[in-house]
């Protein structure tokens, strides 16, 4: 199977303190030095207190709101000039201009971005000026896949349609030195996209984004910036040479946190600016212009000493990319930047599972959003992410007020499929002559005439159907209703009942059926007539007890039964049962097992999870208890894999991480564990079980490049253990891991993370994890 690498993006550690004195002047980044002068920063303000209020914040942060981004049909090619002690990006005619917009992730990752629909939108509804296209070059990206580079021109392409400027990323991330052996190619890619969209005044080069320590790294001082210069220096040249004056960002050493390095020791260019890069949850606003460990106070250094910087890339979450958002702290951010005309691109279009990701990951309540908005060229606000909502926002400068997300409507069954999914006649049904199909895309029940009772209170004696077989199991905690379309070919009356079941809410009869009337329905272009029929919680106990119950297992739909009456006719059909109402955004109560402390080996015998927890990223979140498998303790969870896929198989998968573990391998070769199923439904596709590290000198992410995988249709053939359990071992080699790295014996692992990726698989059940430690030898 491919290998798909999670690196975490912005697992950044803490800034080295250095120290450095204020300089009274200021300097230019061009070889003729101008007359000393002092442009004016003023300082932002701390903003207001308590919790997050967006018109607050606008009130006491006026900058926020502010014209539209002009576009490159208004603006024109871009240069920069001094203007007011400030060296500043103008327009053609010489005018301050600000650009606003996105970037994506990693192509390799979420290629499905660049497409018209997508960047229309980002150009007109977002009213974006910029797109920054994100080109990991390792990691699985230009160096080892260059068809890679056929995105990027996707990407110019579109972005030059829609008059969009362009930011052409050359993702330099791990390792952290842009003259390392995997970026060779640079100088080469920027030559040919440069051939092929000569002198183009949409686009803008960005030759190295995150300097940092990764190993093989540079130095967070004036000598790791000398490294990125040189690297560099010989890319513009070369561009110069062949006439481009496009601008060129340049990355600076610690993530392109150190602008203040540049500054001292500028690039002989005038037309290279230096970027930025914060993420709200860590880098703090600051007034002060001397602390080398916060990044707006090493901003405002370089923008004193003439330095032109450009922020290509901030989160309001931290710098891991989760938690938050952090909106107060963003806003300070942003109004200092609109303030001084400083450009700046928010991180990420992407339905990643995190904080700074713009769209809506998948859920089991929901499907992903969709990257491609359609040809509406629309993301509803209810795609977005808080991140993504606020961003568009602050893109088009204009009052951001965030809808209300506990609201939720979610379809259980719609039929699409033309198969039953799952329903068919009850067993303990009083009326045994109906029969089910699937017509049009809807649950048909023929045979109604001997299922005809429409009063509240007969349902008794009406057909009884359920979904016995299906795979829906769906957390329905909030919800209020329960409706369903009803399809007849004439109009008439029709009675439903309905008890939603789980294990822990089996029996409750319903207080009444609901009427659905012949003045309700509404005639179709096919000539039949279709009404809407909702339930409420007070017409049915067993859904109120699910809707209600607290915890993740006690508010997840299992099963349905519906009563159905029908009078004068043969023939109903129902189709999109869907729940809606309200829910907390702190969600269900998961009860999970005492955490414990961290531990490896890992055996959980002391009946706690030794440390072990769900990852922010992962697809399930259900209880983590400590149950017996094959004689042992170990850590358990249920999961149901989805029907309907996301593109990302890591999306819907648990994803465990044992945290700050900070254990090195020594001389062992292998992490071992056992790994056990106990399956309700397990026939097709394959489960794939990944373990990856974040060892902070290897970028953070170490995978291991072989997986466990486990054909569900070679379960039959197996032997079970005593207690009934399917059991593996998972053994990975150290010495093999992703992207070339190495784990050296000494190497500090700090997490270790398992995941069960879902490959077209129907699994659902209870897994196990136990006996997680290193081993010298293969078991």
């Amino acid at each position: 199977m491919s290998l798909l690498p999670r690196t975490p993006h912005h697992a950044r550690p803490m800034l080295l303190a250095l120290t450095a004195a204020l300089l009274a002047s200021c300097g230019q980044p061009q070889a003729t030095k101008p007359q000393p002068c002092t442009p004016t920063l003023a300082d932002t303000p701390d903003g207001p207190a308590g919790p997050y209020d967006p018109a607050t914040s606008e009130a006491a942060l006026p900058d926020l709101l502010t014209a539209a981004a002009r576009k490159p049909s208004q603006a024109g090619a871009l240069k920069i000039v001094r203007l007011n002690c400030m060296t500043t990006l103008v327009d053609a005619s010489g005018t301050p201009i600000q650009l606003r917009g996105m970037s994506t992730h990693g192509l390799q990752w979420f290629p499905g971005i660049v497409n018209d629909n997508a960047f229309n939108t980002l150009a007109n509804d977002w009213g974006s000026n910029v797109v920054r296209l994100a080109m990991y070059v390792s990691e699985g990206g230009y160096a080892t896949d260059p068809a890679i580079k056929q995105r990027v021109i996707d990407g110019i392409n579109a972005a030059i349609k829609n008059d969009l400027y362009v930011i052409v990323d050359w993702h330099v991330t791990t390792p952290g030195d842009p003259n390392a052996d995997v970026y060779k190619g640079a100088l080469d890619f920027f030559k040919d996209i440069s051939q092929r969209y000569p002198n183009n005044r949409n686009i803008i080069y960005e030759v190295a984004n995150e300097p940092s320590p990764n190993d093989p790294g540079v130095s967070n001082d004036a000598a790791g910036w000398a490294k990125v210069k040189a690297y560099a220096e010989p890319i513009i040249k070369m561009l110069r040479d062949t006439g481009n004056k496009n601008i060129v960002l340049v990355g600076s050493p610690n993530w392109s946190q150190r602008p203040d390095l540049a500054a001292d020791n500028p690039i002989k260019d005038d037309r290279t600016m230096y970027t930025v890069h914060f993420y709200s949850g860590t880098h703090k606003p600051s007034n002060d212009v001397s602390d080398r460990s916060n990044v707006m106070s090493n901003a405002r250094y370089a923008l004193l000493h003439g330095a032109p910087i450009f922020v290509s890339e901030w989160g309001s979450s931290e710098a891991s990319g989760n938690n938050g958002p952090f909106l107060q702290d963003a806003d300070r951010w942003l109004a200092f930047l609109n303030r001084n005309h400083i450009s700046w691109v928010n991180w990420s279009l992407s339905n990643k599972n995190e904080t700074s990701a713009a769209f809506m990951p998948y859920s089991t309540s929901r499907p992903a959003t969709d990257l491609d908005p359609g040809t509406d060229h629309l993301w509803a606000p209810s795609e977005l992410t808080l991140s993504g909502e606020f961003a568009r926002a602050r893109i088009k400068g204009v009052a951001y007020r965030p809808i209300d997300r506990t609201a939720f409507t979610q379809t259980l069954w719609n039929f699409d499929d033309n198969t039953l999914q799952g329903w068919g006649l009850n067993s303990d049904s009083p009326v045994k002559t109906v029969t089910l199909s699937n017509t049009g895309g809807a649950l048909t029940l023929t045979g109604m005439t001997a299922s005809h009772d429409v009063s509240d209170t007969g349902y008794w004696s009406n057909v009884r159907i359920s979904a016995d077989t299906s795979s829906v199991r769906q957390d329905i905690a909030g919800a209020k209703t329960l409706s369903m379309d009803v399809t007849v070919a004439a109009p008439t009356t029709v009675a439903v009942a309905a008890i939603p079941q789980n294990a822990a809410h089996g029996w409750s009869n319903p207080t009444r059926a609901i009427l659905v009337k012949p003045e309700q329905f509404v005639k179709q272009a096919d000539n039949s007539y279709k009404a809407t029929l909702s339930i409420s919680t007070a017409d049915s106990p067993n859904f109120a007890a699910i809707a209600e119950d607290p915890t993740v297992a006690g508010s997840t739909l299992s099963n349905l039964i519906l009563f159905v009456g029908a009078q004068g006719t043969d023939r109903v059909a129902i189709d999109n049962i869907t729940v809606a109402g309200n829910r907390s955004t702190t969600g269900p109560v998961v009860n999970h097992a005492p955490l414990g402390t961290a531990t490896l080996p890992s055996t959980f015998e002391d009946g706690t999870r030794q440390g072990w927890a769900w990852d922010a990223a992962s697809g399930v979140t259900t209880s983590l208890t400590v149950a017996d498998a094959a004689g042992s303790k170990a850590l358990s969870w249920d999961v149901t894999y989805p029907d309907v896929k996301p593109a990302d198989s890591w999306a819907s998968a648990p994803r465990l991480v044992l945290g700050n573990i900070n254990a090195t391998r020594g001389s062992n070769r292998y992490l071992v564990f056992d790994f056990y199923l106990k399956p309700q439904r397990a026939t097709t596709g394959t489960l794939s079980v990944n373990l990856a590290f974040s060892p902070p000198a290897l970028g953070y992410w170490a995978q291991a490049a072989q997986t466990l995988d486990i054909p569900l249709n070679t379960l039959s053939g197996l032997t079970k253990t005593a207690d009934g359990l399917y059991h593996f071992t998972a053994s990975f080699d150290l010495t093999n891991i992703a992207d070339n790295k190495v784990i050296a014996s000494d190497t500090v692992l700090r997490d270790v993370t398992v995941v069960v990726a879902d490959n077209k698989s129907d699994y659902a059940g209870t897994m196990y994890v136990d006996n997680v430690h290193f081993s010298a030898t293969a078991p």
